[in-house]
Formats: C-alpha cells, sequence, structure tokens
C-alpha cells in the first residue's frame, strides 16, 4: 500500500514552464544579443565582399574581441533569466 500521499509530490514549477513567458527585460537583452549578431554579419558581408584575401586576415582580433562581448552578453542573459524564472516561480523568464 503506498502511504504517500499526492500532496507530497510538488508540480508547480513543472505546471509553470508549460505556459512560461517572456518578460519584456529578457526580450529586450535577446534583441541586443540579435544586433550584435547582425553588426558582425554586416561586417563580416562587406569585409568578404571588399577583400580578395582570406576575411581571417581582416578579421584577426576582431572576432575574438566579438566572441568576448557575446559570451559576457550571454551569462548576463542567462543570470537575468535565472533570476527571474526562480523568483516568478517559473512563470515568466
Amino acid at each position: 500500500m503506498n502511504t504517500m500521499g499526492n500532496d507530497l509530490i510538488e508540480n508547480t514549477c513543472l505546471d509553470n514552464v508549460k505556459d512560461i513567458r517572456i518578460s519584456e527585460e529578457t526580450k529586450a537583452l535577446l534583441i541586443c544579443r540579435a544586433k550584435l549578431s547582425d553588426i558582425y554579419n554586416t561586417v563580416f558581408n562587406v569585409v568578404n565582399k571588399t577583400y580578395s584575401k582570406d576575411t581571417d586576415d581582416v578579421f584577426e582580433g576582431f572576432s575574438d574581441k566579438f566572441n568576448e562581448f557575446d559570451h559576457k552578453l550571454m551569462e548576463v542573459i542567462s543570470t537575468y533569466v535565472e533570476v527571474i524564472s526562480l523568483d516568478r516561480n517559473y512563470t515568466q523568464m
């Protein structure tokens, strides 16, 4: 006989995740990342069209700095989503 009642098993957070909403702040941070990607792709397209040599030479250092900034931005987004998700009991991220 199972003596554990269903009231011991908590599913509130799981149920909330099913209908999670994205906050305006999270959306704004994701838009920043999308803009950053667009900037990188635009620079790449211009350099690729303009130079007939390997773009890696032209991009030396640029890609590293871009990736470093992108990584930091993702850390901020990840931390923000984590805090908001926990704070709002997984109803919003």
